[in-house]
């Protein structure tokens, strides 16, 4: 088939139905496709039907697009932007829809936080009180012994510690330690995300954050950064150091999850069950099959 029919197939018809015209005139088979682009036969089926759903999420079917139409020699970028108009609307809603949801866990989270913070000045304050009690009643000639339990330290929302006396009232001290608001604690390795460190992150060169199920813009991901999409089949140890040496995301994931992270380069990546994997680098779908061993892999990008 010549480009310029293959470039009014695309044109006039879906994304699907163009990619399949051209595997068929290329004379190749579901899994002949499926094995030049290191994807399950089921996976290029569902990208020839639109049965996106399918697949890991939107991010890596457009992925999956652009790799296909470039080995059947189609225009990558027309498909992506054909494949974009026909989710793109369902995809806004999804996106307003993640960015409620991550603002609705953050208040759950403080206020959960806000309560834990203080039962546990309570249960301070108590074993302190009980403490200057019994010390009251023991030997006053032991002054090293009293100097010990007439003070007791709590610690702030901020991490700072207040030398709390025992005769101080208890008012007095929780108004101190709570004198700050309470923040979740999002260190780099946080991967809940919140809307502000998902739009703050590309846009500056010393933020490196983890964010989980949303999408990114490329053409706003600044020089030295790289953005490294996750899908996992089964549960996996996932860990993720960025170019200082600094770790952004760490813990186990579980089957079905998708986390999506943002870092200066290079990204090293370590998986522990490597079977079931699927990843993105830069919107591209990345094979790190030779990175594997054992059930265990390493990956480095950027380097």
């Amino acid at each position: 088939m010549s480009d310029a029919s293959l470039e009014v197939d695309e044109q006039a018809t879906s994304v699907g139905t163009t990619l399949r015209n051209a595997r068929v005139a290329a004379d190749w088979t579901l899994a002949e496709a499926a094995n030049k682009l290191n994807l399950t036969p089921r996976a290029v089926e569902s990208l020839e039907t639109e049965q996106f759903d399918r697949l890991p999420g939107m991010t890596f079917a457009r992925g999956y697009i652009r790799s296909y139409a470039k080995i059947l020699g189609l225009d990558a970028d027309q498909l992506a932007k054909q494949f974009d108009v026909t989710i793109g609307s369902g995809a806004a809603v999804k996106a307003v829809q993640t960015i409620d949801q991550v603002g609705e866990s953050r208040r759950m989270s403080r206020g959960i936080l806000q309560f834990g913070f203080f039962i546990i000045l309570v249960v301070v304050l108590a074993g302190g009180y009980y403490a200057w009690q019994t010390l009251n009643s023991a030997d006053k000639a032991d002054a090293s012994q009293s100097a010990v339990f007439d003070r007791v330290e709590v610690e702030r929302a901020d991490g700072s510690m207040h030398v709390q006396t025992i005769d101080e009232p208890e008012d007095q001290a929780l108004a101190l330690s709570l004198a700050e608001p309470l923040e979740p604690v999002l260190s780099a390795a946080v991967e809940l995300g919140t809307d502000e460190s998902a739009e703050s992150a590309p846009n500056s060169a010393e933020a490196t954050t983890a964010v989980h199920q949303s999408s990114f813009d490329l053409s706003t991901l600044v020089p030295g950064t790289g953005v490294v999409e996750f899908s996992f089949e089964n549960e996996c140890w996932l860990r993720v150091l960025d170019g200082q040496g600094k770790e952004i995301s760490s813990g186990l994931k579980r089957a079905g999850e998708r986390v999506q992270v943002v870092g200066k380069l290079p990204l090293d990546i370590h998986l522990g069950y490597a079977k079931g994997v699927t990843m993105l680098y830069n919107g591209e779908p990345f094979d790190f099959s030779s990175s594997v061993r054992g059930e265990t892999a390493r990956v480095k990008l950027g380097q």
